[in-house]
């Protein structure tokens, strides 16, 4: 930084870094609680189902029919997968963004007095 800028700029400039680390900070820590929330649902979800498969493969009358039942089931777990695949990668996705929005602000605060100099 040039001689410009000040000792007070410099103690607000730190001032204002602390503050966008707190805050992406907090906001990382929502996300990930928020993440977590996700993947235990997705959990109770899957317990569920899997007891549901039981059932309905155990009532199978004949080879067929289980064949049947299975391949259906197969099917739709694994469209829910890539589903809930998505999901998972979009909320990932939101949260590394605006965790990390703070600091690209100050990234670019510091270039504008580079600039400004």
């Amino acid at each position: 930084m040039a001689n410009n800028v000040n000792v007070d700029q410099l103690v607000s400039f730190g001032k204002d870094n602390v503050e966008a680390l707190v805050k992406s900070s907090t906001q990382a820590v929502k996300g990930l609680e928020e993440l977590a929330k996700v993947y235990q649902a997705l959990a109770s979800q899957s317990v569920e189902q899997t007891s549901a498969a039981v059932k309905a493969l155990s009532a199978a009358k004949n080879p067929t029919e289980f064949q049947s039942v299975y391949n259906n089931l197969a099917k739709s777990n694994f469209d829910q997968f890539v589903a809930e695949t998505r999901k998972i990668q979009e909320l990932t996705n939101s949260i590394l963004t605006s965790s990390v929005a703070p600091l690209n602000e100050r990234v670019q605060a510091l270039q504008g007095l580079y600039k400004a100099s």
